[in-house]
């Protein structure tokens, strides 16, 4: 009994300590995008100061630590809860396999967490693609201005477009999209091809 506490305690401290360090690393590819601060985060860090009385940490120097600090605890939160569901998962999926059962279902928590982490690296490598266009007068297309100038009037932001390096942003913003959706769909397309061969394979008999 107590060789199974220890071994227990062990593996969970273990987990923790990958979750901490995932999240840390997650956090670091957050930070590697060109973002803003969201207003929800914001608006959620002030209401934090206020209920304990730090508001003199409201600058932006002290909110944009604190946002980080915030997304690697929401990370290393996550990261944790899909490790511990798929270490409850795995005893179940040996057995079945061994035994030539139906192969339980992945937990949620272990899916929903991977997809996310695998949008964010997809989106990091849509940046890092994108990003050498600032490095270089940037010439913009007749067409992508005009798209560019059709959004911003759509959305009631036309004034912002009448300066070309406010329009650069946007552009850089467009390529940065269209840069990450031609790295996700094939990503996508792959891995639900390779979900539909593991499972023709695993459901053979």
């Amino acid at each position: 009994m107590n060789k199974r506490l220890v071994i227990s305690i062990s593996t969970y401290t273990a987990l923790i300590v990958i979750s901490v360090i995932a999240g840390l690393r997650t956090t670091y590819l957050v930070d590697m995008l060109p973002m803003e601060m969201p207003e929800s985060v914001e608006a959620f860090i002030r209401f934090w100061l206020s209920c304990t009385g730090t508001e003199y940490l409201g600058n932006p120097d002290d909110m944009e630590v604190l946002a980080l600090l915030l997304y690697w605890a929401v990370a290393t939160l996550l990261i944790a809860v899909a490790l511990i569901g798929f270490k409850r998962w795995l005893p179940g999926y040996l057995v079945a396999r061994k035994s030539g059962e139906a192969i339980p279902r992945m937990p949620l928590s272990v899916t929903l967490v991977a997809s996310l982490f695998a949008l964010l690296v997809i989106s990091n490598i849509g940046w890092q693609l994108a990003s050498p266009l600032t490095r270089y007068p940037l010439h913009i297309p007749g067409p992508v201005k005009a798209v560019v100038r059709f959004y911003l009037s759509a959305t009631g932001r036309g004034a912002r477009s009448d300066l070309d390096e406010n329009l650069i942003l946007y552009v850089m913003d467009l390529y940065w999209a269209i840069a990450t959706l031609c790295i996700g769909v094939p990503v996508v397309l792959c891995c639900l091809a390779i979900r539909r061969f593991m499972r023709r394979k695993i459901n053979q008999p």
